[in-house]
């Protein structure tokens, strides 16, 4: 198959932001000039309200817009953004897509949800003018498309930690073990533990090489997330070896209320999540592309291009933190990706 190529910022054109709330084009306020205008003291996550308070005031500073159109794929903290913005006032149509949803009954007008990314442009096509400001979720919506090719970017991730594994405990992971250490991995990742983890990955993972390390047993660490924070948990975790600097990384970013905890791992998510972008043959199967390749999602990709040609702004939004997506010479949004379909 003949694939189109393209980059993120084909359609974003700087106007992006991440976990940091700071947008990667320079010229709209940053999360630091609008914290004190509005009164914040910590960094908001998407499913707070203050998240949609900060982002809807770049929105306003990158153009004169009449709507929003909101394309995720989450029914948590993409619904909440959605809602959250309409509550501000704002006329906000949103659609969330997720290929293996198994309930597409929304409770809002607002909001559909959609078991099909090929319906994706009928949806909204008719709702786009100049006066039209198009946001855009990037991971599993703009790229690694929910349902359909989302499991590469999740296979980013755990090439990261097991890599980061590897190199602390000195040795390298046969099939056996690396699949020990993900099982691992994922018992921490789990909607059991959320509230200790906070859907943070710098959290999962930093508790996985912990435990990993037998600095502590996994039952006792599920009997301490059941009674403490991860703040609390970390702060009287000792460990010995080269982990140690990795813990005490993770323990100065905590009292400095970084939001991000881990940047060493993130660092090397970064790598991972590139080195999975065009990387196989193009008559690849399209089977092993979707569960190997991260790819553009072509629908996507062509709401965006459509609402450009109108000379409004696609604004791409992203819950992961800036050094997983970008460093001085790499970065997500300017490498080149095949478009599918």
């Amino acid at each position: 198959m003949m694939f189109k190529r393209g980059n993120l910022n084909d359609i974003f054109n700087d106007y992006i932001v991440f976990r940091e709330l700071n947008p990667v084009r320079r010229s709209l306020p940053n999360f630091e000039m609008l914290k004190d205008k509005l009164g914040l003291q910590t960094l908001p996550r998407k499913k707070d309200k203050d998240y949609a308070i900060v982002l809807s005031e770049i929105l306003k500073s990158a153009m004169d817009f009449s709507n929003i159109i909101y394309l995720g794929d989450t029914f948590l903290s993409d619904l909440t953004v959605i809602k959250n913005l309409k509550e501000l006032g704002f006329d906000v149509f949103g659609v969330i897509t997720d290929e293996e949803a198994k309930n597409t009954n929304s409770p809002h007008g607002y909001v559909v949800f959609n078991d099909s990314w090929s319906k994706v442009k009928d949806l909204v096509f008719d709702k786009i003018s100049d006066k039209t400001i198009l946001v855009i979720d990037i991971d599993k919506t703009a790229i690694g498309a929910h349902g359909r090719n989302h499991l590469p970017i999740d296979k980013a991730r755990t090439d990261a930690i097991v890599s980061l594994a590897e190199t602390i405990f000195e040795k390298h992971f046969d099939t056996a073990e690396e699949e020990n250490f993900l099982k691992l991995y994922k018992s921490i990742h789990t909607k059991d533990l959320l509230h200790f983890t906070q859907d943070n990955q710098d959290i999962v993972s930093i508790v996985a090489l912990i435990i990993y390390s037998n600095a502590i047993s996994f039952d006792e660490f599920l009997r301490r997330a059941n009674t403490i924070s991860f703040e609390e948990f970390i702060e009287g975790i000792n460990v010995s070896g080269l982990i140690q600097g990795l813990v005490q990384e993770v323990k100065d970013n905590v009292i400095k209320k970084s939001p991000t905890l881990f940047p060493t791992f993130r660092k090397i998510e970064l790598e991972k999540t590139l080195a999975r972008m065009d990387y196989l043959p193009s008559d690849t199967p399209l089977e092993t592309l979707f569960s190997e390749e991260i790819l553009i999602t072509g629908e996507v990709f062509e709401i965006g291009t459509y609402v450009l040609s109108k000379g409004a702004i696609v604004f791409g939004v992203s819950d992961k933190p800036e050094i997983a997506s970008f460093s001085e010479d790499k970065s997500i949004f300017t490498k080149v990706m095949k478009i599918y379909p």
